[in-house]
């Protein structure tokens, strides 16, 4: 049973976090981010490549091979505009650049910025409890990111250039040759791969203030990259490049690129909402059972009570089940746990020249124990099951966790406690029973004082 236990759990958290994550994606229009970056991840890309086809001319314009690598890595990126007539190209470029002076690096360092404030503004939505950085730290990141792109380019340019120039005939050892020119075609291949994983790494792992998991960025940089070589391999087929061009010219791949950059930024932003999701998923799938059917369409209640009121997951990791007389909490205990009461009904118990007198009962959708926590007392009754029924139990981090991610389960929590003090004040502890709008209710502002 063991195995198939955790391949339920697994699949359990796999389709709770990715339903969520999309569902959070389009809430908060991450469209409109990816289309901001996008901009500028455009106006980042084209400077550099032709600051490098500068520097190919300036500095090796004896090395017709290496023009020709680098114009394979173009033709990798669909920046084929920039391709064509490359040795007329390399010219103009070059001239535009002299007589620019550095404006073409202005133009780099400015597109380069507003990548990262871009970047930002969506990580502060996906990163809710995060904020941005400042502009020194951006913008020193905006600027360490560009040398080592440039070397990510020079180490695929001279890779795709040693395949096919290296003499491997000086080596005398055909084994030796086979192996030196796989690694060569390697790392033509695999720098780009690398490179591209490692930068969304540092994006993920670096930019929000609250730094997720650094295992668990690793992995999802790594799908991530996985997924834009996917889409680069299905828009290539199925999008035929080929008659764009003829039809458009060079118009034909600025609009491929637009469409393919785009498309790129969503899955980045897709796969940095799953890595927010990911670390919170057990806070909001508690946060989707307490509050039930609230604010959500009959089709959102269908999907999310099959995802998590049914989870097997959830129930088996913090739920419990009592029967009928159990004691639950005992007054004056020194402990911090919080309670949901799922199903059935508990008693409240306060003891008084050594008689138990019922104060008052709880019934299903309703917390208790947690102004034993928040006001830093012990128990001040003790908790019976008056029925079979099965309890949620939290701790205090999960308490704390649930109310910075849920304004609404905040304002309930406060709510119920304003008014269990009010009747506190007024000497009145009565029973109370949750309402029956909703299936699981959370709270009841009759309840008693736990």
């Amino acid at each position: 049973m063991a195995p198939f236990k955790i391949i339920r759990d697994r699949t359990s958290w796999l389709l709770q976090v990715s339903y969520v994550t999309v569902n959070l994606f389009f809430k908060t229009k991450m469209q409109n981010h990816a289309a901001a970056v996008a901009y500028y991840s455009l106006l980042s890309v084209v400077p550099l490549m032709l600051l490098m086809v500068y520097l190919l001319e300036t500095y090796l314009s004896g090395y017709s091979e290496l023009r020709e690598a680098f114009g394979n890595l173009v033709e990798a990126a669909h920046l084929d505009f920039l391709n064509q007539n490359l040795e007329q190209k390399v010219g103009t470029v070059s001239g535009l650049l002299n007589l620019t002076g550095g404006l073409g690096i202005l133009l780099l360092l400015w597109s380069s910025k507003g990548l990262m404030k871009s970047i930002q503004s969506a990580f502060a939505v996906i990163f809710a409890d995060s904020k941005r950085r400042g502009f020194i730290v951006s913008s020193l990141i905006s600027l360490l990111a560009i040398p080592f792109i440039f070397l990510l380019m020079g180490m695929s340019v001279v890779g795709d250039y040693l395949v096919d120039h290296f003499n491997y005939a000086s080596l005398n050892i055909p084994v030796l040759g086979d192996l030196l020119k796989l690694s060569f075609r390697l790392t033509g291949l695999l720098t780009p791969f690398f490179g591209i994983w490692f930068i969304i790494f540092l994006l993920y792992f670096q930019i929000p203030l609250l730094r997720p998991g650094a295992a668990s960025t690793l992995l999802n940089s790594f799908f991530c990259t996985l997924s834009l070589y996917a889409l680069e391999a299905v828009l290539t087929y199925v999008v035929k490049i080929d008659k764009y061009v003829s039809l458009y010219g060079s118009l034909g791949d600025i609009v491929f690129v637009l469409l393919w950059v785009y498309l790129g930024c969503l899955i980045f932003f897709m796969w940095a909402e799953f890595l927010y999701v990911a670390g919170k998923i057990d806070v909001i799938a508690l946060e989707k059972i307490f509050l039930n059917s609230e604010d959500r369409s009959r089709l959102e209640y269908r999907i999310e009570h099959f995802l998590f009121n049914r989870s097997s997951r959830i129930f088996e990791k913090y739920g419990q089940n009592c029967n009928k007389g159990e004691m639950i909490i005992r007054q004056n205990d020194d402990t911090g746990a919080i309670y949901y009461l799922y199903s059935g009904q508990v008693g409240l118990y306060r003891e008084n020249h050594g008689k138990e007198i019922r104060m008052g009962g709880l019934r299903a959708g309703e917390i208790f124990g947690e102004m034993a926590y928040l006001l830093g007392e012990r128990r001040t009754a003790t908790v019976i099951a008056e029925s079979d029924c099965f309890l949620f139990i939290m701790s205090p981090e999960t308490l704390e966790a649930l109310m910075v991610y849920s304004a609404k389960l905040s304002r309930r929590i406060i709510e119920s406690l304003c008014q269990r003090i009010a009747k506190m004040n007024r000497g009145i502890l009565a029973s109370g029973f949750a309402s029956e709008t909703y299936r699981h209710p959370v709270y009841n502002a009759d309840a008693g004082t736990v």
